[in-house]
């Protein structure tokens, strides 16, 4: 973990204090116990994914704890959803984005496992997810690589690039007023949870509802396969985190 910055006890208490947050409420938002977060401020060890769920939570809320031990309110307009408990607030994010403005969501999805892992503390997969919020709002997806199958049935538009597109290397999503661009997180940190980085800029998610639009003419309709084929819509093995014992080494 020596390439990952974590936050310091510290600077967990100048941020709930800045965000004017009880010990209970940062314990709420973390999805963890207060008595998890009473260790921590006592600066004493606690696992390090936690940590990073904490530290995704003051990002989400708009307050930055830097590598030289100060704290900040953030003025980029950036909020940062990582960790264990990042896709579940990242896609709580997007469910309250949606309800103030009804501008759908679109997302263009770069690899199998950021549809098909599971992650996050409710044990869900980012197509769970998606299922969701399509009862909510009108969710369009765009599978970048033909080889990219759907774990069950849809009820979201799916569409997929055609062969000759180049594949995409990190996924995106456009809802409300905010645009975001989400990436694997490092194998080597054994995280399994994609980390969320949303850009809070009208302008940049207008274009990128524009570009969606202007790549959803081209792309063709998602077909599952038929059994015994290897076209389009193939299930492929499943996920080794699907594996109850080995999801949750994946914590």
């Amino acid at each position: 973990m020596s390439d990952v910055y974590l936050i310091t006890g510290a600077q967990s208490r100048m941020a709930r204090s800045l965000l004017k947050w009880s010990r209970e409420k940062l314990a709420e938002e973390a999805n963890v116990a207060r008595g998890t977060i009473r260790i921590f401020e006592d600066d004493q060890p606690i696992r390090e994914s936690i940590v990073l769920d904490i530290q995704s939570v003051f990002d989400a809320n708009g307050v930055e704890c830097c590598p030289d031990g100060s704290v900040r309110p953030r003025s980029d307009n950036i909020k940062d959803f990582r960790g264990l408990g990042g896709c579940d607030r990242f896609f709580s994010n997007i469910e309250k984005m949606l309800k103030e403005r009804s501008t759908g969501l679109v997302c263009r999805i770069g690899s199998q496992k950021m549809l098909t892992r599971v992650t996050g503390r409710n044990g869900l997969t980012n197509f769970d997810r998606l299922e969701s919020l399509s009862k909510v709002a009108p969710v369009r997806c765009l599978l970048s690589d033909q080889r990219i199958y759907l774990p069950g049935t849809h009820s979201f538009e799916v569409r997929v690039y055609p062969e000759n597109r180049p594949s995409i290397i990190s996924s995106e999503f456009a809802y409300g007023e905010e645009a975001t661009f989400a990436v694997d997180q490092d194998d080597r940190f054994h995280f399994c949870h994609p980390a969320y980085m949303v850009l809070e800029y009208p302008e940049l998610a207008k274009k990128m509802f524009a570009y969606f639009d202007k790549h959803w003419l081209e792309a063709t309709p998602y077909l599952p396969a038929k059994k015994g084929t290897v076209n389009l819509g193939q299930r492929m093995p499943v996920p080794e985190c699907y594996d109850e014992p080995k999801r949750q080494a994946c914590y």
